[in-house]
């Protein structure tokens, strides 16, 4: 699975309440495996308004805010993740 295969999959939660769209990632660089690149692992996505404009590089820099609760999935309540059909099944906080 390619990590472009998780922008814009419905995120459900297990008992079936949507939760938005995947429009960002967060990826964490674990180690150096080559010259030419890293090593890579998913931590995070990012839903909502604030997804679409990190994805977008508009970081809103006048806000540094932290993400909110509601805007990002810790990738450890990931419980499925299925590519056809585009959805992300999670689990509820």
């Amino acid at each position: 699975m390619r990590l472009t295969d998780l922008l814009e999959a419905e995120v459900r939660t297990e008992d079936g309440a949507a939760l938005g769209r995947v429009h960002d990632l967060w990826v964490r660089r674990l180690k150096r495996r080559s010259p030419d690149g890293y090593e890579l692992r998913v931590v995070g996505l990012v839903l909502g308004g604030r997804g679409i404009r990190e994805r977008f590089g508009a970081r809103t820099a006048r806000r540094e805010a932290p993400i909110a609760d509601a805007e990002l999935i810790e990738w450890e309540r990931v419980v499925e993740v299925d590519g056809d059909a585009g959805t992300v099944l999670v689990r509820g906080q």
